[in-house]
């Protein structure tokens, strides 16, 4: 193997390194927006009302048993197709991206839902009960009480789900990403496109992977340990 050649030289050091960054980037975006609808649809689930609880539960449904692969070639190429017939609309060129993140969180939000509502659940009614006693408000017994709590205990799941965020953003490969914007599997494909070497390119991005991988792991741990720090003070 060449590693000096086909990972160290330019410019496929540089292409790698940017590689890198967008998945980085990916991944922090998919994270953001997969955990705002995440918590969104679990409040839905956890509603007293019937109505919201059955969207929360279809959402969940619909978007966990969705295969992630299909579902992102369908609104990247089938859905700009089925918009300009029906509606005239046009998605601007580099919509792919977007689409790309915006899959991603769909996918992953459906996870991360339940998780939120397992977090809810396993919190007793009794601090419920003596937040009410107080005079406390529903909605300040919720965000003041309860979520810190259940932040907590569904941190190491929701870790799980932030990771699979960072490895599902090499589904990109197969998109018509712009060279700018493709991910560090991108770029290696790009590598081999053009070297026909795959082993060593491929090799460097396991361990980039691996190493984004143990930072967030290292991270949540951080967070799940700071966070019961705070609660027990």
């Amino acid at each position: 193997m060449n590693f000096q050649r086909y990972v160290f030289s330019e410019p496929y050091f540089s292409w790698l390194l940017r590689g890198a960054v967008m998945t980085l980037v990916i991944a922090a975006l998919t994270s953001v927006l997969s955990l705002v609808l995440g918590f969104a649809v679990g409040m839905l689930r956890a509603s007293n009302k019937p109505a919201l609880r059955a969207m929360g539960s279809v959402y969940v449904v619909v978007f966990r048993n969705l295969p992630l692969l299909p579902f992102l070639l369908f609104i990247t190429f089938a859905l700009p197709d089925i918009t300009q017939m029906t509606l005239g609309i046009t998605f601007p060129r580099g919509m792919e991206f977007g689409l790309l993140i915006f899959g991603i969180s769909l996918n992953t939000s459906g996870y991360i839902a339940d998780i939120f509502r397992s977090g809810m659940r396993a919190i007793s009614q009794e601090q419920y009960n003596a937040g009410r006693v107080l005079g406390l408000r529903h909605r300040t017994i919720y965000w003041r009480i309860m979520f810190p709590q259940s932040l907590r205990i569904a941190s190491p799941a929701l870790g799980s789900r932030l990771m699979h965020n960072l490895k599902n953003s090499s589904i990109a490969i197969v998109l018509p990403l712009c060279v700018d914007r493709a991910e560090i599997m991108g770029q290696t494909a790009r590598i081999a496109g053009q070297t026909f070497a795959w082993a060593e390119p491929l090799i460097f991005a396991a361990c980039v992977y691996l190493c984004f991988a143990l930072a967030i792991n290292l991270a949540v741990r951080r967070f799940s340990t700071l966070s019961r720090l705070r609660i027990e003070s």
